[in-house]
């Protein structure tokens, strides 16, 4: 009756936990049944006691069985189980389309090609923490521990080396570790924008920031992207008309268009920051897969008037949420406060590790590696979806994203209908433009880009 295979690749624990599961839902063990006790169950199954206890723990947290002190487990009565698995699977309403398609990327409930998303595949990442790593946790009582507000003070220092490193000159003590980059815009919107002040963003531009500020309470005003990064005509035409409080942009391996901006450009932005008195924040989220050194606002305005956003989110997986603020010195206090309104604290786990990969110089390693497998998928990518049709106008060297244009009447809204019904995700481009400008645009990550599953549904929709 509860019998497991020991030679599955499924673990002892998991095929006990689905062998009771499926005895109590398919009515073999009713309402009110006592199971065996661990001993007896781990004797019959020829487990350990910690295996059985393990499963009679999960089985109890799903709502299946219950504990009775000094009687032992018993199958919990139907209500319960009924009203939980109704609790589970009702479906959580999404308040608009770029927070449901935020949603599938990161669950990619039924996808098959998560070709939107914005992560790598998690197979390029399982050596991205070594164990030897993950082994230190437990010694260095991280687990028990909350980090400072601020965060670790030795990763604040390492941060600060890495960006001295690229010619930017920053002092620990003008850093704040935050909870990833999506945290830090909201910790300096929180500290910096109120009601009512014109923000100006990049238009294309990272999808989920505009609903982010527009919480806040701010107007948001489109600067389009060209070539050469924001379009200092139309920055300047916005800067004059609104009088900005602060413009979000990404300089380096923009997203979605994957461009990064020139020198000329960035001086020409904090020409225009100083000239109508803005603040500028830099997103520098995917700075360390661009093969070669990069062009800042930051390094030459020396954090006077920006604020240097950067993750490791993007390069070491959704799992480890850790970014930071490099800001003016005289903006740490309030940045700080904010994050405690809004967090507390960030992750000592989190910021362990990362501070151990930064140190042992694992992470640049890894980095390396990533950088050199990207390429070669860029490359791949870029062939298959030419050949599916897609036309990539705006050609980055680097970088996840290419972003392509589609043929002349295809529906981005229908192909991306159709695509969710075959298990692919797709990004459309109207997601990522405040102004509607980018409907006729898919953004594609580059690792999926040549998978046959996309690249064959692309051609039969796209290819007449």
């Amino acid at each position: 009756m509860f019998d497991v295979v020991r030679k599955s690749v499924i673990p002892l624990g998991d095929q006990l936990v689905e062998r009771v599961s499926g005895l109590i839902e398919s009515g073999r063990l009713p309402e009110g049944s006592r199971l065996p006790s661990v001993r007896q169950l781990a004797r019959r199954v020829g487990v350990s006691v910690y295996t059985v206890t393990s499963a009679f723990e999960r089985l109890s947290a799903k709502g299946l069985i219950d504990a009775r002190a000094g009687a032992g487990y018993f199958v919990a009565p139907i209500r319960s189980r009924l009203a939980l698995s109704r609790v589970e699977l009702a479906p959580l309403a999404s308040s608009d389309t770029v927070l449901g398609f935020a949603r599938r990327a990161i669950e990619q409930d039924a996808t098959t090609v998560p070709a939107g998303s914005g992560f790598l595949p998690a197979s390029w990442l399982v050596e991205a923490v070594p164990s030897s790593i993950l082994s230190k946790v437990a010694r260095a009582g991280v687990l028990t521990e909350s980090a400072p507000v601020q965060g670790d003070a030795t990763l604040r220092d390492l941060l600060a080396e890495r960006l001295r490193m690229a010619d930017l000159p920053v002092a620990a003590h003008s850093i704040v570790v935050t909870f990833g980059a999506s945290h830090a815009f909201d910790v300096i919107a929180r500290t910096l924008l109120r009601a009512n002040d014109s923000v100006l963003v990049d238009d294309p531009g990272y999808f989920v920031l505009p609903a982010q500020l527009r919480a806040h309470g701010v107007h948001l005003v489109p600067v389009p992207r060209v070539a050469e990064g924001a379009d200092l005509e139309a920055l300047e035409s916005a800067a004059r008309l609104h009088r900005p409080r602060m413009f979000f942009t990404q300089t380096v391996l923009h997203n979605p268009t994957g461009i990064s901006a020139t020198a000329a450009n960035c001086h020409g932005i904090l020409t225009l920051a100083e000239k109508y008195n803005f603040l500028v924040v830099e997103d520098h989220v995917y700075t360390d897969l661009a093969p070669r050194a990069v062009v800042s606002l930051a390094q030459i305005d020396e954090l006077k008037r920006v604020l240097y956003v950067g993750s490791f989110t993007k390069v070491l997986g959704p799992g480890m949420r850790i970014g930071f603020i490099a800001a003016p010195e005289a903006l740490v206090p309030q940045l700080i406060d904010s994050k405690i309104l809004g967090l507390l604290s960030g992750s000592a786990l989190d910021e362990f590790v990362l501070r151990e990969l930064l140190a042992s110089g694992k992470y640049r390693k890894h980095t390396e590696r990533l950088r050199d497998r990207l390429g070669k998928a860029r490359a791949a990518a870029a062939s298959s979806l030419r050949r599916a049709g897609m036309t990539i106008e705006q050609t980055a060297a680097d970088g996840i994203f290419l972003w392509c244009r589609l043929p002349a009447g295809v529906d981005s809204e229908r192909l991306s209908f159709d695509a969710r019904a075959a298990g692919i995700l797709l990004a459309k481009g109207a997601m990522f433009s405040i102004s509607g400008q980018s409907a006729a645009y898919l953004r594609i990550n580059a690792a999926y880009g040549s998978e046959p599953a996309l690249t064959q549904f692309l051609a039969a929709h796209c290819l007449t």
